[in-house]
């Protein structure tokens, strides 16, 4: 049986050198400057798991049909297209309350809608980062468009 051989240092170099471009170009398409960012306060499960407990006001920043299928259990439907135009009256005397934000899964609008009612004056809203979906894996309670809980 013959053993394999070393491979040359300068074969080795020359992949190195080959995949760093490669690896460059990625990064800037996951970090390109189209991509919005928000400066916002985002917190898990269980950090808004207890500002609701302590009785935070519950906002979907999805679309109307999206929460009419589903939403966390007692939350204000304000989509995030809607609170780009205007605060909704509901929210009006919440200004010093803790205010838990969310879409479906916490990148798409929970930010956006997050930093436009901090930008209006709500600088206790923070974005649920797994949003709706991880409230779904964690197990927690949902309301359903037939008005069951589950």
């Amino acid at each position: 049986m013959q053993q394999p051989q070393a491979r040359p240092a300068h074969l080795v170099q020359r992949r190195v050198l080959l995949a760093l471009p490669i690896a460059a170009a990625a990064w800037l398409l996951l970090n390109r400057p189209g991509r919005p960012t928000f400066n916002i306060k985002e917190v898990g499960i269980e950090e808004a798991t207890a500002l609701i407990t302590a009785g935070a006001l519950i906002v979907d920043v999805r679309d109307r049909t999206a929460f009419a299928a589903r939403h966390l259990v007692g939350s204000l439907s304000a989509p995030v297209g809607e609170l780009a135009h205007a605060i909704p009256a509901a929210l009006a005397a919440a200004k010093a309350q803790s205010i838990v934000v969310y879409c479906g899964d916490g990148v798409t609008h929970g930010p956006e809608g997050t930093e436009l009612l901090n930008k209006a004056g709500y600088a206790q809203a923070v974005n649920l980062k797994p949003g709706i979906e991880g409230w779904a894996k964690a197990g927690l309670p949902l309301e359903y468009a037939n008005g069951k809980v589950g």
